[in-house]
């Protein structure tokens, strides 16, 4: 009795195991009229260029096999996978490049996590380590990068401007306004990891 195929556990999850489900894919999408099209399009979020269908039907005629293979890897090593993909994670953090509320002020150090997080999919990241490094990366991988980067998570939600830096802390407003800011922190990270809402 032959044991089941071992499965990748990384960002990229379970559906791309080994690469075998989206060679799968990519042989239906070859089936469907626009193959090419069919096989980007959800992978990259992008159309393929003129050249790309050129030469993807070009292999094609000769081993269409061979072609799917090199079609699967080629967008799974692109960089446009992770910026895709990677994109619904940034949306289930409440991601986003301003701080939103009354002055919706520009947060110009929210950049790094972002790419942190696109770097992660396109590294095949386990999910493992991506949830540690965003939850406790100080504390589980000192002295890393990642271990930092990953930190982006807990400030990724909006951050209410007025309420920390126009209002001080001593006033009742000023205080409300740090303890909505880290209930929105406790609250973005179990909505995240457990799915669950409070």
């Amino acid at each position: 009795m032959r044991s089941p195929p071992r499965r990748r556990t990384g960002c990229r999850g379970r559906a791309l195991a080994e690469g075998r489900a989206t060679r799968a894919f990519c042989a239906r999408a070859q089936k469907s009229r626009g193959s090419r099209h069919a096989a980007a399009q959800p992978l990259h979020g992008l159309p393929p260029t003129p050249a790309e269908i050129a030469a993807f039907e070009a292999a094609a005629k000769t081993n269409r096999d061979q072609a799917i293979a090199a079609l699967a890897d080629r967008l799974l090593a692109s960089p446009r996978y992770g910026e895709r993909w990677g994109r619904h994670w940034l949306d289930v953090v409440k991601y986003a490049d301003t701080c939103g509320y009354d002055k919706d002020k520009l947060r110009p150090n929210a950049w790094p996590y972002r790419d942190y997080v696109i770097r992660s999919f396109n590294e095949n990241k386990s999910y493992a380590r991506f949830v540690q490094e965003q939850i406790a990366g100080d504390a589980l991988f000192p002295g890393t990068a990642d271990g930092i980067l990953g930190l982006g998570f807990i400030a990724a939600g909006p951050w209410d401007f007025i309420g920390h830096v126009e209002v001080p802390e001593t006033k009742i407003d000023g205080r409300v306004a740090r303890h909505i800011d880290r209930d929105e922190m406790v609250s973005n990270t179990l909505n995240t990891f457990t799915s669950a809402t409070i």
